[in-house]
């Protein structure tokens, strides 16, 4: 079968219909193969979303490794996340958030405070880049993905403290961009079992609420919602009894647990 032909200037359009526009701050997780064929690749979905922002607005990526770095370099450390986060990370005007496994990749207005004094805290607080953007008021884009890969619901689960996230727990290192200095940081170990917030039951919720927005680009289904929307639907159902409170799930004893062979 023939696949879809997309432009930047379809991937503008469609995100403009969505209710996105000059000066917003928007967080993107993205397929660039769910749209089809994209007239320029990665670097023209990234030059779209600059477009749609325009120059006072932000557009933010996650390039995590997920541990698979032994040594994190801010300047080195490929995304894995993606083709459309690495062809951002990569430009000279971004900026990139030090943390060892979930830094954050910026071009824009806020870029540079979004991104800044991640390495001291907890890697979804509310004062993470994901945390200061949904408090801008910032959105989230799902460009060919589902909200399996929504990390701003980890923000609302780090508000409420779920005991299945060991915060600041896995040991990492990091080399200083300033000095080339090696040291110790810390990260989340991740749970050891499911999940009863994530994730069907959260995008139901938000979706009974009308706090998603669904679109089309080319073969890529596109979904956009607040990010604080996120963050406080998960909140709350971490609180509730039939969520976080009863759960079993625990933190991994070991991250090689969940990544064999990737320490």
């Amino acid at each position: 079968m023939e696949k879809p032909y997309v432009t930047r200037g379809h991937i503008v359009e469609e995100l403009r219909r969505l209710g996105l526009g000059e000066g917003d701050v928007i967080q993107v997780h993205s397929s660039l193969s769910s749209f089809g064929y994209v007239e320029g690749g990665a670097d023209a979905v990234v030059d779209a979303l600059l477009e749609l922002v325009g120059p006072e607005g932000t557009v933010m990526v996650p390039t995590f490794n997920h541990h698979r770095a032994r040594v994190f370099d801010i300047r080195e450390t490929p995304s894995v996340n993606g083709a459309v986060t690495e062809a951002l990370r990569r430009r000279p005007e971004a900026k990139r958030s030090l943390h060892p496994t979930h830094p954050y990749a910026a071009i824009g207005k806020d870029a540079e405070e979004l991104t800044s004094e991640h390495l001291e805290l907890r890697t979804f607080d509310i004062r993470s880049p994901l945390g200061k953007l949904a408090r801008r008021g910032g959105y989230v884009v799902l460009l060919g993905v589902g909200m399996n890969v929504n990390t701003a619901a980890h923000v609302g689960e780090t508000m409420a403290e779920v005991p299945c996230l060991g915060f600041r727990k896995l040991p990492c290192w990091v080399r200083l961009p300033d000095t080339g200095r090696i040291v110790r940081a810390w990260s989340v170990l991740w749970r050891g079992g499911p999940c009863r917030i994530e994730w069907e039951p959260l995008e139901e919720r938000m979706r009974n609420r009308g706090l998603i927005r669904d679109g089309r680009i080319g073969g890529a289904e596109v979904h956009v919602m607040r990010a604080m929307d996120v963050v406080r639907t998960a909140y709350e159902m971490a609180r509730e009894p039939e969520f976080c409170p009863t759960c079993p799930a625990r933190p991994v004893q070991r991250w090689e647990d969940l990544w064999p062979g990737k320490s």
